[in-house]
């Protein structure tokens, strides 16, 4: 069997996000959650999922709140990571904000511990590590410092991972079908943002992104996701959802 390794991000953004997710890995197919500490109702999401061992569950390091009006800041008080917050004490929208207003390195790696020790403490037993909208692509010398941050938590880090299953989350049977049946790599990964419809996942967004389109997108994502049956599919295929844990890294490491 090849692999897909399965994962779902943001579980504690929102409570439309822990009741999609909570249905999504019931039906089988995802293996990997992404928690975000950070997150208001990450609290809600450990209730719902944190004891159970037949997830892999993911630290997704967040630096950003893009929502104009959700926005979340560190779980450090924010006056210990003072290059990490705006001038409201939330974080910045953007990553690429970093650009303008840099960060300092040993704050961003104390804000990682903080929200590592913060699901810990919830109950969640990570695995893995990711980034929610990859700021080290702005920040100099951040992908090294997280990489040895990652590495001393005994953490496996996501950048090891990435072939991207093609053309995002299908929206029926026989779209997946017909993509499952064009792939020939032994090992890709599946990313999905579920979440149910909801006023509150429609008051998301900002100049860039419609909070409507993106909550019947993401509803969209989790009907497909709570379907009975993709563990089959797949496996007709060649395929099987893995966990992290249990994927073979592209480079050895």
């Amino acid at each position: 069997m090849r692999r897909i390794i399965t994962r779902a991000d943001d579980l504690g953004s929102s409570r439309s996000a822990n009741l999609a997710i909570a249905r999504t890995v019931d039906a089988g197919f995802i293996k990997n959650v992404s928690v975000m500490a950070p997150g208001p109702y990450v609290a809600e999401a450990a209730e719902l999922l944190a004891r159970r061992d037949d997830i892999c569950f993911g630290f997704h390091m967040t630096l950003n709140a893009e929502w104009d009006r959700i926005r979340w800041g560190p779980v450090s008080a924010k006056e210990q990571v003072p290059s990490l917050v705006d001038p409201s004490g939330y974080f910045y929208q953007d990553p690429s904000m970093f650009q303008q207003s840099p960060p300092a390195l040993e704050e961003i790696v104390a804000e990682c511990s903080e929200q590592l020790d913060k699901l810990t403490a919830l109950g969640f037993r990570i695995t893995y590590a990711d980034s929610h909208m990859m700021p080290e692509r702005f920040v100099p010398g951040l992908q090294e410092e997280l990489d040895r941050w990652m590495a001393s938590k005994g953490l496996i880090n996501h950048r090891y991972y990435y072939n991207f299953f093609p053309d995002g989350v299908p929206s029926s049977i026989p779209q997946f079908e017909a993509v499952l049946s064009r792939l020939t790599d032994e090992q890709y990964f599946f990313l999905s943002h579920p979440a149910l419809y909801s006023e509150e996942m429609a008051q998301c967004g900002n100049a860039r992104v419609d909070g409507e389109e993106l909550a019947r997108g993401r509803d969209a994502e989790a009907a497909f996701l709570m379907q009975r049956g993709l563990v089959e599919i797949s496996e007709r295929h060649g395929f099987r959802p893995v966990r992290y844990d249990e994927a073979v890294s592209q480079f050895g490491v």
